[in-house]
């Protein structure tokens, strides 16, 4: 699974899986394929007999398996803009209409028992679906976790207490620079718990950081003294989020 999925879809937990992902089909083909196993060795009595009737039923399983992941793919963003009940019924139609259809063709004839072939599709593809929904539900809560880490080491906490007692102090004397310095603050704090997947202009990078260095001059004062060296720097040039200001931090810190 790709970790640039949203981590809303994740944290909802309710959300059909990525069918353009690779990750996601792969783990289709190799879960359906395991069923199939489990259920030969179900209905076949005799070992000796279970490796030529897999491969029999892989046989018959696997045109109809990659047309069904072919379905998922060309499909899904419809199926995304729809509501889950939707999704999913229309995900269980589209493939008991492939096995219905393919199953005949692969027999040359029309075959009495394809019900058969339907219903076990059918419970593959929930037994599909109910793997991803309980993977996303185990995933959201250590998602949520690894961002509340990932926000607490982008800035030291003690930042948080400096920032608000330095407006503490000035509310009263100086009432339109503690407004900016709430505003600076909660510029910077948007910025950290924003989503990091793009490449941001340096120009942006450089605005957060002249935001931390304001809410440190409330607490350093003249001791604070920021030289910039610019000449020549391509303000419109794509930088990882948050490069900067973790390296301006410990400059400060140290």
């Amino acid at each position: 699974m790709s970790i640039k999925q949203k981590a809303e879809l994740l944290s909802q937990g309710s959300e059909l899986p990525d069918f353009r992902n690779l990750g996601v089909l792969l783990r289709i083909l190799l879960v359906v394929n395991v069923l199939a196993l489990g259920t030969v060795l179900i209905i076949e009595a005799e070992p000796a007999n279970w490796l030529p009737r897999w491969f029999d039923m892989a046989a018959h399983l696997e045109l109809p398996l990659l047309c069904c992941v072919l379905l998922l793919y060309l499909a899904h963003p419809l199926l995304q803009r729809q509501p889950l009940w939707r999704a999913w019924a229309l995900v269980l139609t589209g493939v008991a209409g492939v096995v219905a259809g393919m199953f005949p063709l692969l027999a040359g004839q029309v075959d009495p028992m394809v019900w058969r072939w339907v219903v076990w599709s059918l419970a593959a593809t929930v037994v599909c679906l109910s793997y991803f929904e309980f993977r996303n539900r185990r995933l959201s809560s250590s998602l949520a976790e690894a961002r509340m880490k990932a926000l607490t080491a982008r800035i030291r906490p003690h930042f948080l207490f400096n920032a608000l007692n330095g407006v503490l102090g000035i509310i009263r004397s100086d009432p339109r620079r503690a407004e900016r310095a709430l505003e600076e603050l909660a510029d910077l704090f948007r910025a950290l718990m924003k989503e990091q997947q793009e490449l941001v202009p340096l120009s942006h990078e450089l605005s957060l950081c002249e935001r931390y260095l304001d809410l440190e001059a409330l607490r350093l004062g003249d001791r604070l003294q920021v030289h910039w060296l610019l000449d020549g720097c391509p303000r419109d040039a794509l930088v990882p989020p948050l490069m900067l200001q973790p390296l301006l931090e410990n400059a400060v810190y140290h």
